[in-house]
């Protein structure tokens, strides 16, 4: 007989076949009585929390809490429960699961030719079904898990490892289900976890199946590894199922360099004899290392989630022709190209050169873009470095100089290339006005940038009614200066790239100063004279008219101004028009005079103030263009 304290527990009543149901009351249980009968229930023992956990293990109350009676289950109310109309009855029994929740109680997964039923049942205790599978690990197999919903709309899956984690494995929809291939293996055993919603839908039948797709041909761990020799001629390697990985072994010779490679786009990755990554290139399809011991490699090849057939080879590239370090450098003639080659993805070939203070030279490897060069000086500071197959540099000062040559990833860095070294002696042409290279109008001069911080200065004499186009290809950065305070030299760019036109407002020597943030650089510069101002830009050198005038003409460039000089009356209106020109008018003391549209007469005029000589400013509309512009412009009395 169990009791309770009056007042705890109320109305309760047991559903279980074969036993009665039972309802009490505590309003009929004298206050003292149940008092005492709880101390007598302490003294003697009562139902212990363990048995009621076991006996309402697999039991859901409506409400209140399950509690063992006589070994049954019977679900009670407590007052605040019993005060609220609520009725504590067992509301479901859940069913024995088909198949264990975690990775501890998987379910061992045995390949079959036809489907099983799985079943996931309703939310209990707001815990939410799962099964859970584990896949037979058969090292060098793998293994196609097949799924599809029954009585379920859908139903998910993950892969896990052992220690319950989340394992990336990619499927794909095929007329039988979802379809995920993966291995499973002593070291890395793998677990397929089957679940549902959590709503209405969540429960219900689905369907599986795990088919072992046989032993690969080749081993997928380092210790199952395929042996091969070096050299080996191409050789088949398949991928048979989704997840597959084949490894290779081979052993090497000190002081030599090897190429693994596969014809298609497939993951190569090498290793060491402990089995650790060195290289891998993942997308790439070749790998390869010098070594100066004798040494043993795995290779391991993959194609991720595909099936894929490709051919392999191993390639010996022989010794190591050039030393790896200063000591030893090759020598490099000046103009004659060193052949060499790469005898791994670490190997470095090293090479030297003697320069002279002042000296330019070139050092170029080809084809480019397949390697890094570096220049250093003896102590190994690097000067300069490249994977675009030039660098050009200026010794500071007399004496040994390095050149390395290291793989360039993604490269294809095992074929044979060459390196060339040329003196270009002193630098070409001066950084500054001072210094500048002089020139004539029409001559073309040749130039090298030969760094970023390099400037090639060019000078020549460019008279003021000239008009110049400026060439310096390809695309030059230049700008241009001239001596004295003010600058009168104009220059557009014209529509074509390294082409500007030009022209002064007086003849002076102009200094073109030519630079480049993409050295090495080399350019050529070219001024020529493409026509004559046909009118001054300035009071000293306007063109002299008289009344009444009717001129055309000709703005070599927007920046162009053409001046005219006409003696005018005091107090006179004149009439002024124009065609692609602006007009301005000024006195002899330098006032604007201003043109004043006249809406009767539907003329522009302009009234003059004072008796004498006046500039008449014609400018272009359009003062940005670098073309020629005609004008035409008229001035007479009314």
């Amino acid at each position: 007989m169990h009791a309770w304290a009056s007042g705890y527990y109320g109305r309760s009543t047991v559903v279980n076949p074969g036993l009665p149901v039972s309802s009490f009351r505590s309003s009929s249980v004298p206050r003292l009585f149940t008092w005492v009968a709880v101390v007598l229930l302490g003294a003697c023992g009562g139902p212990s929390a363990e048995e009621d956990a076991r006996v309402c293990a697999d039991v859901e109350c409506t409400a209140g809490r399950c509690v063992a009676e006589n070994g049954a289950p019977m679900c009670r109310c407590s007052a605040f429960e019993e005060a609220a109309g609520l009725t504590c009855t067992i509301a479901a029994f859940r069913p024995s699961d088909d198949h264990g929740d975690t990775v501890e109680t998987a379910t061992a997964l045995p390949p079959t030719v036809d489907f099983q039923e799985g079943d996931i049942h309703p939310l209990f205790r707001d815990k939410v079904d799962r099964d859970v599978f584990a896949v037979p690990p058969l090292a060098g197999h793998g293994f196609r898990f097949t799924l599809r919903p029954g009585t379920l709309t859908a139903v998910s899956w993950q892969v896990l490892d052992a220690q319950e984690q989340r394992v990336n494995v990619s499927s794909y929809r095929a007329p039988d289900g979802e379809v995920v291939e993966l291995v499973s293996t002593p070291e890395a055993p793998r677990f397929i976890k089957v679940s549902a919603g959590t709503g209405r839908e969540g429960a219900g039948t689905y369907t599986y199946r795990l088919e072992d797709l046989g032993k690969d041909a080749h081993g997928d761990t380092p210790a199952t590894a395929t042996p091969i020799a070096v050299p080996s001629a191409p050789f088949p390697v398949a991928l048979e199922f989704a997840e597959d990985s084949d490894f290779f072994t081979f052993r090497t010779e000190p002081g030599r360099g090897f190429r693994f490679s596969c014809d298609s786009d497939v993951s190569v990755t090498l290793r060491d004899s402990a089995g650790a990554p060195v290289q891998d290139n993942t997308g790439r399809t070749s790998v390869g290392r010098l070594s100066q011991e004798a040494s043993t490699w795995y290779v391991r090849v993959d194609k991720g989630s595909r099936v894929f057939s490709t051919q392999c080879q191993l390639d010996d590239l022989g010794p190591d022709e050039h030393a790896n370090g200063m000591p030893g450098a090759t020598p490099l003639p000046l103009g004659v190209p060193v052949t060499a080659r790469l005898q791994g993805a670490n190997d470095v070939d090293v090479f030297s050169f003697e320069a002279t203070q002042g000296h330019v030279y070139t050092v170029g490897d080809a084809p480019a873009r397949e390697r890094i060069i570096q220049l250093t000086d003896a102590a190994g500071t690097v000067l300069s470095e490249t994977a675009w197959g030039r660098i050009v540099h200026e010794a500071a000062s007399t004496g040994r100089y390095f050149v390395f040559a290291h793989a360039l990833k993604d490269a294809p860095w095992w074929s044979d290339f060459q390196v060339e070294l040329k003196d270009l002696g002193p630098d070409d042409h001066g950084d500054t006005p001072e210094t500048a290279t002089r020139v004539e109008v029409g001559q073309s001069v040749e130039g090298l940038i030969h760094s970023s911080d390099d400037l090639d200065a060019i000078a020549l004499q460019l008279d003021a009614d000239g008009v110049y186009q400026v060439t310096c290809t390809p695309d030059c950065s230049l700008r241009a200066s001239a001596p004295g305070s003010t600058f009168p030299f104009r220059m557009h760019a014209t529509s074509s790239k390294g082409v500007w036109k030009a022209h002064l407002l007086a003849s002076t020597l102009v200094t073109f100063i030519i630079d480049s943030r993409s050295a090495p650089y080399a350019f050529t510069f070219r001024v020529e004279r493409v026509g004559t101002d046909d009118h001054g830009d300035d009071p000293a050198h306007a063109t002299p008219v008289t009344l009444p005038v009717s001129l055309e003409g000709v703005f070599e460039l927007g920046s162009d101004l053409d001046e005219l000089a006409v003696t005018l009356e005091g107090g006179t209106t004149y009439v002024v028009s124009s065609s692609e020109a602006t007009v301005r008018l000024f006195d002899a003391g330098g006032t604007n005079v201003p043109v004043v549209y006249d809406a009767v007469t539907r003329t522009r005029r302009v009234t003059t103030n004072t008796p004498g000589r006046h500039r008449v400013v014609l400018s272009s509309p359009d003062p940005l263009v670098g073309i020629a512009k005609s004008w035409r412009f008229t001035l007479s009395a009314p």
